[in-house]
């Protein structure tokens, strides 16, 4: 149901519209939930409320992972932490989270036509702290999960003690305008500069292709039960 959702800005002043290359930029929620499933850190931009801080006007941007269920990405942290506090406050912070993947350097003969290969989403929603015991369960669940190429790690592990839960706070962030920008191809070199013979012969063009996979697990020293099979690289780096 979800994935019907259409993010296009109604305004060319709209938060999230794509501005350069605007051909780049899609608002589909496929597209976006697409790169939100396949990558494993979020960068989440928030500020602190008045007063919580000696110098509270800095925003701040903070590495996270994070988990996905329909149109809601969740993050979780301790209950006393800057941004769990900052998030949870009743008069629903705004957040902005981003997500890239790196898929190649785009070498050129100009370091002005330098770019790179990606694919990346910015969202943007407000944060509300997750009170339902179903719902936090279900998020950090998610959360767990993420990492592990659609596997059930949650279930195959310890279960949270009650001092797990109440040490730890989960954020809801519901999606409300969104965007995913990507770039794909051969380097962008000038026309003139590919038609300059002594450029050609002088300096090299071309693309490097960047793959993150993962290597054969390393079992701590007192672990005593076989790997699992989800763990095992081909089970790991299938679809990447």
């Amino acid at each position: 149901m979800a994935a019907t959702i259409d993010y296009t800005p109604t305004s060319h002043k709209a938060i999230n519209q794509v501005r350069r290359p605007k051909n780049r930029g899609r608002y589909d929620a496929e597209s976006i939930h697409a790169i939100l499933d396949n990558n494993l850190v979020a960068h989440v931009g928030f500020t602190l409320p008045p007063g919580a801080a000696e110098e509270d006007d800095w925003p701040f941007v903070m590495p996270m992972c994070y988990g996905r269920i329909e149109d809601t990405v969740y993050l979780h942290g301790y209950v006393s932490g800057r941004m769990m506090k900052a998030l949870a406050s009743d008069t629903l912070p705004k957040v902005c989270i981003t997500v890239t993947q790196i898929d190649a350097l785009v070498v050129a003969m100009s370091p002005f036509s330098n770019s790179m290969n990606y694919q990346s989403a910015v969202i943007f929603g407000r944060g509300r702290l997750v009170e339902s015991a179903e719902e936090k369960d279900r998020a950090l669940e998610t959360i767990t999960n993420q990492p592990f190429r659609h596997a059930d790690r949650w279930n195959d592990s310890r279960q949270p003690s009650t001092i797990d839960l109440k040490s730890t706070k989960v954020i809801a962030v519901q999606i409300e305008k969104a965007s995913a920008k990507s770039r794909t191809g051969q380097v962008g070199d000038d026309i003139k500069d590919k038609e300059d013979p002594e450029l050609l012969k002088k300096y090299y063009s071309g693309i490097v292709p960047m793959k993150t996979v993962f290597g054969a697990p390393e079992a701590t020293t007192y672990n005593v039960v076989d790997t699992p099979a989800y763990l095992l690289p081909e089970a790991m780096n299938k679809d990447k």
